[in-house]
């Protein structure tokens, strides 16, 4: 790949990452004095991250988060041969060894297949396979006859797991754990962040927002939530206001085209493949774990207003806010908004 091209996606997946959800910058300063934030950009999971450590001067710690997302990267991609789940996918049904720590996100991923019923299935993969979100050019959309045989696979019950050992009882299925595995990874960086005395920061994987602790003098963050399709990636519709929390925005704007008139996003539907009409254009979750969060957001999506409002007001300790089509405003009870 040329290095135009490297660029052009680097700088698409910037734009990206910045519509999703804005950390908006600035504090007061107390009579405290604190060093200069530590910042880094880098390139993972085909999209921009960015960190901000507030409270610590050594300089080796961002690169040794972006050495942790490399080895998370090879172990969860499906699309990077050797990896766990590129392993899982390519075992033609057969009995596949994956890390503990795959094999405790796969177990995480599961539960929310089950809680959502079936809504949000970690074997979409087949029918992702036939939807290019990236083309914009020509978009095309999938064959009917394919689309069909693609989802005979979709099933996450087909998804045995054993401990480590992990089945596929349909050898034409294949797992993807887009819906989670950034969550789950902003919640293993953060981890690692506080055991090396971390206490003020910001992680930021292409939109999933995990804060570290309070701003350093005190205050809580301040997470611009997008607004869908707005003129530029500034546009804000609300402010979070997050204290040691996850912010994870899911919705239409983030990967689309469109076609004769009707704009296609990249949201699936398991029961029919196609994008997911929910009169939704966004969904973003407040939660303690990003990993929840993340898979709180499709589902959410997934579900509608009404049904994914109720889940969330039946979950301690998770709030939601969700614009619908008509860019309208609903949250629950705990949401803590501001206006922009």
């Amino acid at each position: 790949m040329s290095n135009i091209t490297n660029w052009k996606k680097y700088m698409s997946c910037l734009l990206l990452c910045l519509s999703l959800i804005l950390p908006l910058s600035g504090w007061s300063h107390s009579s405290r004095s604190f060093p200069a934030p530590i910042t880094d950009t880098g390139f993972y999971f085909d999209t921009v991250v960015n960190l901000t450590l507030y409270d610590t001067v050594d300089q080796e710690l961002t690169g040794e988060c972006f050495s942790l997302m490399a080895d998370y990267e090879t172990m969860l991609s499906r699309t990077r041969e050797g990896s766990d789940i590129w392993n899982v996918n390519h075992s033609n049904g057969q009995p596949t060894e994956v890390s503990a720590e795959t094999a405790a996100l796969i177990e995480t991923a599961l539960k929310y297949c089950e809680l959502s019923d079936g809504v949000f299935d970690i074997t979409i993969a087949p029918v992702m396979d036939l939807w290019d979100f990236h083309e914009t050019k020509a978009p095309s959309l999938p064959e009917e006859a394919m689309l069909k045989e693609a989802l005979s696979h979709v099933n996450y019950k087909k998804v045995l797991l054993e401990g480590t050992t992990v089945t596929l009882a349909d050898p034409k299925a294949a797992i993807d754990l887009g819906g989670i595995a950034k969550g789950y990874i902003a919640d293993q960086l953060k981890e690692f962040l506080l055991s090396k005395g971390v206490s003020s920061g910001l992680i930021d994987l292409g939109g999933n927002i995990l804060t570290i602790g309070e701003k350093p003098d005190g205050q809580s963050w301040r997470i611009g939530i997008r607004k869908p399709f707005g003129e530029t990636a500034a546009d804000i519709i609300a402010i979070a206001i997050v204290d040691d929390q996850s912010m994870v925005t899911s919705g239409t704007y983030e990967r689309y085209f469109e076609k004769d008139g009707i704009l296609y996003h990249h949201i699936l539907n398991p029961e029919n493949g196609y994008p997911a009409d929910t009169g939704l254009q966004s969904v973003s979750i407040l939660s303690s774990s990003s990993a929840d969060g993340d898979a709180l957001s499709t589902v959410c999506f997934l579900l509608g207003k009404e049904r994914g409002m109720e889940l969330i007001e039946s979950l301690d300790g998770i709030e939601a806010m969700f614009v619908t089509e008509g860019q309208h405003i609903y949250q629950t009870s705990g949401f803590p908004r501001d206006l922009p």
